[in-house]
């Protein structure tokens, strides 16, 4: 059965797991009081099994061995989703238009301090920074919607961003995309073509992990290609778990 979520449904599946802190930090930054979110739960014989989230028509699970697929799937379709993320573990049975796979990386480098000066940048100039930066894999969304949500969430404590410049110009920025007390996802890596290939994204991206990390937390990152990977990596980051990212 799936149902409403409950407050207790988070207290009885905690985990640190990057799927997990997607859910729950959207509704720790929103909760239920807004159209364009909502959240259930999956429970079998009185277990909660799985958590599903959605923002506008994107869709977060959190799966469990004893989640009923079949289910999951069938609701996803009814609720009429875009796009679904979930853990690549589980196969879930649904006719996508596009399917995109990936790795899940945590951090786990030295405590790191930068000889670069960082900063923090305002959202706006952040958002024409993506601009330049958008790919077939990384796509910006309007504006509105993307300064009406990190600025949200930044007021809640739930958005964090830094960037470099070079002379007057943003030339590269990283940010939380998700945050919880116990975990938190960074992405939205951008350098300006411009400015590449002078090791501004790994300076950035080695501190701000690394500032989470001090503060008792863990550090994801999702990535969508090799390239991408072996950044990571390179910036002390570990292969944990694999993605699927349908597109309906």
């Amino acid at each position: 059965m799936i149902r409403p979520v409950c407050p207790s449904d988070f207290e009885k599946l905690h985990s640190p797991d990057p799927f997990y802190t997607r859910v729950l930090s959207l509704y720790e930054s929103y909760g239920t009081g807004y159209d364009f979110v909502a959240f259930w739960a999956q429970e079998n014989d009185g277990e909660t099994v799985a958590l599903i989230s959605r923002f506008e028509d994107k869709f977060s699970l959190l799966l469990t061995e004893k989640s009923d697929l079949d289910e999951v799937a069938a609701f996803l379709v009814f609720q009429g989703a875009g796009a679904v993320m979930f853990d690549g573990e589980y196969d879930l049975k649904i006719s996508a238009k596009n399917v995109v796979s990936g790795e899940v990386l945590r951090y786990g480098g030295e405590d790191y301090i930068s000889d670069i000066e960082i900063y923090e940048p305002d959202f706006s100039t952040v958002y024409d920074l993506l601009l330049n930066c958008e790919s077939d894999i990384f796509r910006v969304p309007p504006k509105l919607s993307f300064l009406s949500d990190v600025t949200h969430r930044k007021n809640l404590g739930k958005c964090a961003v830094i960037g470099a410049s070079v002379g007057d110009v943003l030339a590269s920025s990283v940010m939380t995309v998700s945050e919880t007390g116990y975990a938190a996802i960074i992405g939205a890596v951008a350098t300006h073509p411009d400015y590449r290939k002078r090791g501004l994204s790994r300076e950035l991206v080695r501190t701000l992990s690394s500032r989470i990390r001090t503060q008792g937390r863990a550090v994801y990152v999702f990535s969508a290609s090799p390239q991408n990977t072996l950044f990571y990596q390179n910036s002390g980051f570990e292969i944990a778990a694999a993605f699927t990212e349908y597109f309906l």
